[in-house]
This record gives C-alpha cells, structure tokens and sequence, in this order.
C-alpha cells in the first residue's frame, strides 16, 4: 500500500509540475504564428480591361419606345406601356408611317430617321422624336455560380464586374474570390482575383461587354476530425486564409485528451497521392512553430493522447491533491 501510494503521489507532483509549467509558458510572449501562403491580391490580366464598346444598335427582338411631343399615336408608351418589340427582319410597324425597319441604328439615329420621315411626308411640320431601347434579349451578360440570384444582366452601356454581381444580388457565403469571365472571341478565360482589399477595387472591377458569362465558383471545404469538440467541414474563407489554428478554433476547441503533439494534415496532391504533414499545436500555439495555411480538402486530423484519455474516463485512481499548511496530502480512491 505504501509503495502504491508513494507511486500515486509522484504522479500528481508530475502533473501538478506540467501545470505549473504551462501555466507559466502562457505568460511568455505571443509572437504570433506565421501563415504560409500569402493572402491573394487583387489582380486581374491586361486582357480584361480590352471591352470594346460601342453606341448600342437596335437589333430583331429588342424592344424599343417611341415617343413623339404632341402625338399621342405615335408614342408607343400610350398604347403598350411595355413598348414595341422590333421584328425578326428589323422591322416595327407605326401609325401613318407602317412597316419601319429600325434595326441596325442606334436609337438617336433612329430618332432623327423617324423625324425625318415624318416631315417628309407631310404629317408633322416639325416633329420632336425621341427613341429608347428597353429590352434587349441578345445584349445580357450571364451570372451563374454563387450569386444570391444567378440571372441575365441588361448589357446596355457600360457595366463593370461589380455592377452585374449586385444586380444578381451580390455574392453568397461559399463563393470564391477568384472569379472567371468567358468572353466571346477570347479563347481563354479571364481570370479575376479580388482579393481582400477593398483599395484595390479599381484594379478588379473591369468593365464587361455584352455576351460575357461572369462564372462565380464555390470555394472548397477542410475537414476538422479527431479530438475537438465539434468534428466538421469548414468552408475556405474567400477574404482570408484558415490556417490550423483558425480551423481549431471554427471546430469549438481541442478535447482535454487531445495528443496535441501528433496533430497531422492529411492533403491530396495533384495527382491524387495522400501526404502528412506533422504539427505540433502546442507549439504553434506559442508561435513557436509555423501555423500553416489549409487548403481546399485538407483533412486536420488531432488523435487521442491515451493517458489523458484514461484521466478523464476515471481510469486512473489518483483524483486530486491538496495543500494544507505545507503538508501533501494524497486523496487515493481505491
């Protein structure tokens, strides 16, 4: 029995040492983990910035409106409010004037033609036309992927990058930073990083052309498993790095019987082999070892330290200790 408690009692001074000592270690000095990719600036290659724009022609489907000052037949706002769509061959049909092939100017142009042919033909002395493109079926640019609504955008002027991802409603939790746009007569895509920092907005907003699909993707996933107190799968960050120590933390902690020693990142390479790399979070916790950036599908694998598992299962009998007036006393469960 002696023997037993004499065993007993060294164990708990060890632990009360380690406790002290880790007690004392949280008072050093943090220096702050190092992350080992560097956040993604804002970029975006010359090509994107090559929109070729020019005065917006009216073409067969659009739909367009007329209004003429003082001639309520010949504005189209009073009789369809939702205009006068331009037929197949260009053409629209009006009153006095009928069939009227419009498509191919742009809508001043097709004012002053109106107006010409007005007073050309003895009906207005002096008409005051005005034309207006409404809608335009063929002139959008497409939004697709993590968008809160992906949808057609109106490409009438001069639209930028952020423009048609606010009209769709800006973009969703899950959506990546790093956005693609395919352009007619590009073979390649253009590839814009937004990066995180609103300064270089300028740099990214580019300006789109009609005919462009704007393609937002879904950032990927890293899985925390193993001893933290809630085992999951974390989105990547779109404006910011998760490194090992941000993913614990988004994971609600580590257990107590965490072996915090052997913590490992399990990563798929390119071409599909599985590699580990070990970590100690103790360390990185101190700043003492680099915190590491994960990337898409890193599985944070934290195993169980066997003793501390047998603590806080009751497995060991030594339950506590207390000091009193200088003496040690051993409280032994038997």
């Amino acid at each position: 029995m002696r023997i037993r408690l004499k065993h007993d009692i060294r164990c708990l001074l060890l632990v009360s040492g380690a406790l002290i000592s880790a007690g004392n270690a949280a008072h050093a000095q943090y220096v702050g983990p190092a992350v080992s990719s560097p956040v993604k600036v804002a970029s975006a290659p010359d090509s994107a910035v090559s929109a070729a724009y020019g005065e917006v022609k009216i073409l067969p489907g659009d739909v367009i409106s007329i209004a003429t000052y003082g001639v309520p037949e010949l504005t189209t706002s009073a009789q369809t409010p939702q205009g006068v769509k331009v037929g197949a061959r260009g053409e629209i049909v009006l009153p006095y004037l009928g069939t009227v092939k419009v498509a191919g100017f742009t809508p001043s142009e097709a004012a002053v033609y109106l107006r010409n042919a007005l007073k050309e033909g003895g009906i207005l002395v002096d008409p005051q036309v005005s034309v207006e493109l409404l809608d335009s079926p063929t002139r959008v640019i497409t939004v697709i992927g993590e968008v809160q609504k992906p949808s057609l955008v109106p490409a009438f002027g001069e639209l930028r990058l952020l423009d048609v991802i606010s009209a769709c409603g800006g973009l969703t939790t899950l959506a990546s930073h790093t956005i693609q746009v395919r352009r007619q007569g590009v073979p390649d895509s253009i590839t814009i990083e937004l990066g995180v920092d609103p300064k270089a907005t300028n740099e990214t907003d580019i300006q789109l052309m009609a005919g462009d699909t704007v393609v937002v993707p879904k950032v990927g996933s890293i899985f925390v498993v193993g001893q933290v107190k809630t085992p999951e799968a974390i989105p990547l960050s779109s404006n910011a790095p998760i490194t090992v120590m941000r993913a614990v933390a988004m994971a609600g902690g580590v257990n107590y019987s965490a072996a915090l020693s052997k913590a490992r990142i399990i990563r798929t390479t390119a071409d599909n082999q599985k590699v580990e790399i070990m970590l100690d979070l103790a360390k990185v916790m101190f700043g003492k070892q680099q915190d590491i950036a994960l990337v898409s599908d890193d599985v944070l694998y934290i195993p169980t330290n066997a003793f501390k598992a047998m603590i806080s299962s009751g497995a060991v009998n030594t339950v506590g200790s207390l000091l009193y007036g200088g003496a040690y006393v051993a409280t032994i469960v038997k």
